[in-house]
């Protein structure tokens, strides 16, 4: 059993709180740094709330002030008393170590809280709780912890210049026209400047549009010469790699098992491109049940084995399971994984390309191109995505001849930059997406 002295610091609680009795200078540091459940005396806990309140309501501080105020809320005996507050300010020596008192009391708080959380890891392991499910509840919370954290690293914008002038130098100076990776779409890459670090990218569209397509072919451009990480929830490898293979060869099932391709032409196409796939940088992770804890390991094997990670791509995240179970709402969890591939894109300094189903609603509209509200749950992942794409086929709804191979991938939200339709042609046999005035 743990001693309660080991809880907390008796002195810095009284210190801090006897330098807001006397002197209010910094005030407005200290109240930011802690809160009231950061004390650990109950006592303490309604003397600083009731410090708090007063300066809410711009009226001064002092111990006529606070324990009128305690008073007044009928909490002055809980609070100690009159004679306990004033001895508080007594108890003063130097208002400049205020913030090592602040320090001292957050350490503690965080003690206490982690405690809490291994108490009730204990009891949930007594009850014969399922392991991991324990295991991911724990790391939740201790995750939760550490972000709520009122402690930050500040970092002048100087820091940030010499990358981007780096960066622009490098555009200026070469044929690379992106800030980010190019996708191997060079009107795509003019209007995001390529799949830049640290930026979420979603892809959304209906069934049929060819997302998968589309997030294999950037994909698979972008192997050629840089890491890439395919989780892929919705294919496995097999699969994957079958797609790939026929797609390089402008070969597809039908024509296969109708026998419309000899034998040895046949496998020659596929010796080649399997030589060409062979030479990608291309990893895929495609194991059920993928969570973001899983993603992020995948990155770090990636990272250890091969140097370096440089494209993430999700296909789809409505496929991903959420880290923790207690959240059982889709639209809680799709929002708690968006806001996650932000994290991971901004803490492994890495572009996310997530694809993401859109609402049937759309199907019912006269105009079938999708919008910003077709996302299905759709506040968070607009919220937390730098860049929004739609993939659209007006072929998919109609029997049109003209229709047939156009293609639009509309840019609807480009957080640094302009939006637009860009118009591409499909070959449905390669499964591929080019430009018009590509040949």
């Amino acid at each position: 059993m743990i001693n309660t002295s080991e809880l907390y610091n008796k002195e810095a609680e009284n210190r801090i709180l006897g330098i807001l009795l006397v002197n209010q200078d910094n005030i407005i540091d200290i109240i930011t740094r802690l809160n009231t459940e950061d004390f650990f005396d109950k006592r303490n806990q309604l003397i600083f709330q009731a410090i708090r309140d007063l300066y809410d309501s711009k009226k001064e501080i002092d111990i006529v002030s606070v324990s009128e105020k305690l008073r007044f809320n009928k909490q002055l005996i809980p609070a100690g008393g009159r004679e306990y507050i004033s001895g508080l300010a007594i108890d003063v020596d130097m208002v400049s170590n205020y913030k090592h008192y602040c320090n001292i009391i957050i350490k503690y708080a965080k003690k206490r809280k982690l405690l809490d959380i291994f108490n009730m890891a204990e009891k949930e392991l007594i009850g014969v709780k399922d392991i991991d499910e324990v295991i991911t509840n724990v790391k939740s919370d201790v995750t939760n912890l550490i972000m709520n954290s009122r402690t930050c690293e500040l970092t002048s914008l100087f820091g940030g210049v010499t990358e981007v002038l780096d960066k622009v130098n490098t555009i200026l100076t070469s044929d690379n026209n992106c800030f980010g990776l190019s996708t191997g779409l060079k009107s795509l890459d003019l209007i995001t400047s390529g799949l830049c670090p640290s930026k979420l990218y979603v892809l959304g569209a209906r069934p049929a549009m060819g997302k998968s397509a589309m997030a294999q072919q950037i994909s698979e451009y972008i192997a050629q010469d840089k890491n890439v990480l395919y989780v892929s929830l919705e294919m496995g490898i097999e699969e994957y790699t079958e797609r790939s293979l026929l797609s390089k060869c402008g070969l597809t099932k039908e024509m296969l098992s109708r026998k419309m391709i000899g034998v040895e032409q046949a496998m020659q196409k596929m010796v080649q491109a399997s030589e060409d796939i062979a030479k990608l940088n291309l990893y895929i992770y495609d194991k059920p049940r993928c969570t973001i804890d899983k993603v992020e390991q995948a990155i770090l094997n990636c990272r250890q084995q091969k140097g370096s990670c440089d494209l993430i791509v999700v296909d789809y995240l409505q496929l991903m399971k959420g880290n923790d179970k207690r959240i059982i709402d889709t639209k809680d969890i799709v929002s708690q994984l968006s806001n996650d591939f932000k994290n991971v894109a901004r803490e492994y300094k890495v572009p996310v390309l997530l694809l993401s189903q859109l609402s049937r609603a759309l199907e019912t509209r006269l105009d079938k191109r999708p919008i910003l509200s077709d996302l299905r749950e759709s506040g968070a992942i607009e919220q937390d995505a730098d860049v929004v794409m739609f993939l659209y086929r007006q072929e998919v709804y109609t029997q049109n001849p003209t229709d047939k191979g156009k293609a639009e991938l509309i840019v609807a939200k480009n957080r640094e930059g302009r939006t637009g339709t860009i118009n591409l042609i499909f070959n449905g046999s390669r499964v591929k997406f080019s430009e018009y005035d590509e040949k």
